[in-house]
């Protein structure tokens, strides 16, 4: 690990309370900044650079970012309300989720960034959320089955009628389970047990950075009366006790922090591959070519067969996607709620791969063949998490 990955490190167990940073000498602080960046986590290394006495040039690179991140606080803040309002006006529940219920729990809540503002609401009331949002001066830019994502300016929202709506690499229903979001969503145990659920969906599909597992340990010490066990009840019947275990060990070694559901010791090399990878991914793993071939494992881990039985299966499904996906992507919504057009996207989706994606989709049709080595690494990888 380079020294730069290291301070960052110990700059994050600083803000989380698990002992001072020192700073060493040397360090190129230009590349602890692009780590910063890409982790979404400038504004809390000034913070804590700032406290531990870096030196002016420093904190002038990390400053701007700070600043950003505190003005896009208050900016979101305001919009929030707004569009809280509105609601409230029309008699329209609205239950704000992800960043937004975890931010408070962060010493400087300020700091906790986010890409958007994720917000559930009824399904009865989606006509009416996006009169409030157009009236408000939002543009919508997706219209799908499962978001409806909103824009103005630099502040993005996106409106569920689900708070769950994938599946992970099992077959549990976990959007039937968080659709108990209405009577359960403000209980400490379900929002944990929803935030774990989200890291391990995170995980399966692409990646994930050090941002989530911080959110854990501020959760965690915001709700320090949590019924422990059963959240470990609640985690075993949603298959996720052993990943939770993982998350948490995590925790301990990266901030020095101890919980109930740090129930293993984890293998050294799962754990600096973990860390690396981490750095690599950012705060979502979108630009981590490591993250390649992720949905092709995440089915082969659900699948019960042999790996050959499975791959033709997914070649299959490529060509004909079920409709329970197609009415997901926005430009096949037509299939939404007429599954007898599912013929037609069909037909429609190969024209247009074959006109503006040949190579693209025949490589995407052959992966689970051709990439069987990288498919299986990741396949070890989920279950490494305990997934």
């Amino acid at each position: 690990m380079r020294a730069e990955e290291m301070t960052f490190l110990a700059l994050m167990r600083d803000f989380s309370g698990g002992g001072e940073a020192e700073l060493p000498d040397g360090l190129d602080w230009e590349a602890l900044y692009e780590i910063a960046k890409g982790q979404s986590l400038i504004g809390l290394c000034y913070v804590v650079l700032r406290d531990r006495g870096a030196s002016s040039e420093t904190l002038e690179r990390f400053h701007p970012g700070f600043y950003s991140e505190v003005y896009h606080a208050a900016n979101r803040a305001a919009c929030m309300v707004a569009f809280a309002e509105k609601a409230a006006e029309q008699g329209i529940a609205l239950l704000p989720f992800k960043g937004w219920a975890v931010k408070d729990c962060w010493p400087v809540p300020a700091l906790r960034t986010m890409g958007d503002l994720d917000v559930l609401i009824h399904t009865e009331d989606r006509e009416g959320t996006d009169a409030i949002m157009k009236a408000l001066g939002y543009a919508r830019f997706i219209d799908n089955h499962a978001v409806w994502t909103y824009t103005e300016r630099d502040v993005m929202f996106e409106l569920h009628d689900h708070m769950f709506y994938e599946y992970l690499a099992n077959d549990f229903d976990y959007r039937g389970y968080f659709d108990h979001a209405w009577e359960r969503g403000r209980e400490p145990g379900f929002q944990l047990c929803f935030l774990l659920t989200h890291m391990a969906k995170h995980i399966t599909n692409s990646g994930l950075g050090f941002r989530f597992f911080l959110d854990l340990v501020f959760f965690c010490r915001a709700h320090d009366t949590l019924d422990w066990e059963g959240v470990k009840a609640e985690l075993e019947a949603l298959r996720l006790r052993g990943f939770a275990a993982s998350c948490f060990a995590l925790c301990r070694a990266w901030f020095g922090y101890e919980s109930p559901l740090a129930e293993r010791q984890l293998d050294p090399a799962f754990e600096a591959f973990v860390t690396e990878k981490m750095f690599r991914d950012g705060v979502f793993g979108l630009k981590n070519k490591q993250n390649a071939a992720a949905h092709t494992a995440k089915e082969v881990k659900r699948a019960k067969g042999p790996y050959w039985l499975t791959a033709l299966d997914l070649t299959r499904k490529k060509l004909f996607p079920p409709y329970e996906d197609m009415q997901l992507i926005p430009w096949y919504a037509f299939v939404d709620g007429r599954p007898w057009l599912l013929p037609a996207a069909w037909v429609y989706r190969w024209g247009y791969c074959l006109a503006h994606k040949r190579k693209h989709g025949t490589a995407l049709l052959a992966e689970p063949f051709t990439k069987r080595e990288t498919v299986e690494r990741r396949e070890r990888l989920i279950r490494d998490w305990g997934l």
